[in-house]
């Protein structure tokens, strides 16, 4: 009897898989398991005060948000800044919903935390249409009606003065209150208004009151330092990011970086850098 034979088969080949082929995989792998870290947010709130701080996503948002912008973005934070009413803008800092506030004083918001470095100057100057009058001291302003924003930080005498005599005097409320003002100046409805000299000037010019609007004269009494006020809701967070922005402000302003930064908004360092200075400590 013939025995059967089987049919021959040969053995599967067998794949060989490259080893950098087996390394990707397990990466891949390993990346799907674990999620990429958010990038940590510093929300900026304020009202609008150009030059410091305008319109969010503008060309031109104000630099004080293009100093927060290039402080905290080369540090892998992102920077959302939101424009809202004053009041507000206090209300979210302190309660920790946002972490800073632009253009603030340690004088008005004691609890807030600060950084070591300023972010300009303001002074207490008054502008006027009459080339004639001039600013000399409170009594200046028995001959005038003056405008000014309600809400916005002014000298206890100003204040007082609006209190014993406010047919003298006439408030703005809302987010444009300023350009309001000072559109009621240039119409003749007001003769005088308080404000920052930046801050004015910057006004003028974007109104097309250039030579027609005049410094009558300042307060040096009342000149101040502001700063960037940070939340005091989580104290470790705020310091943290306080010294941030004074290692960061130290870089822009002895590169240079703060200047060119500050020449697209007409202006100049508010602040004579020494030869030599060193630099702040990290936090």
């Amino acid at each position: 009897m013939e025995s059967e034979t089987q049919p021959f088969s040969p053995a599967p080949a067998r794949v060989r898989i490259p080893v950098w082929c087996l390394l990707w995989c397990l990466l891949a792998l390993v990346a799907s398991a674990c999620p990429v870290r958010a990038q940590e947010r510093v929300v900026v709130v304020s009202d609008s005060w150009m030059p410091y701080n305008g319109t969010p996503g503008s060309k031109r948002e104000g630099y004080a948000v293009e100093i927060l912008r290039a402080v905290f973005e080369r540090r892998g934070f992102s920077v959302e800044y939101r424009e809202v009413p004053l009041k507000r803008a206090v209300q979210d800092v302190r309660s920790g919903r946002a972490d800073i506030l632009i253009g603030v004083t340690p004088d008005e918001l004691p609890d807030f935390i600060f950084p070591k470095t300023s972010l300009g100057r303001s002074d207490l100057c008054f502008f006027t249409m009459d080339a004639k009058w001039r600013f000399i001291g409170p009594e200046s302003l028995q001959s005038v009606v003056t405008g000014f924003v309600h809400g916005h930080n002014y000298p206890q005498w100003f204040l007082e003065d609006v209190r014993r005599h406010p047919g003298r005097f006439h408030a703005l409320h809302g987010e444009d209150a300023f350009a309001r003002m000072l559109a009621m100046l240039a119409e003749g409805r007001i003769q005088a208004i308080p404000g920052s000299r930046a801050v004015v000037e910057y006004y003028v010019q974007r109104a097309d009151l250039a030579g027609k609007v005049f410094l009558a004269g300042c307060s040096g009494e009342d000149a101040r330092e502001l700063f960037f006020g940070l939340s005091p809701a989580n104290m470790p967070r705020s310091r943290r990011l306080a010294g941030i922005l004074d290692q960061g402000m130290y870089t822009l302003r002895n590169t240079g970086q703060l200047n060119h930064l500050l020449i697209k908004y007409g202006l100049k360092d508010w602040i004579e850098v020494p030869q030599g200075t060193a630099g702040p400590g990290r936090n």
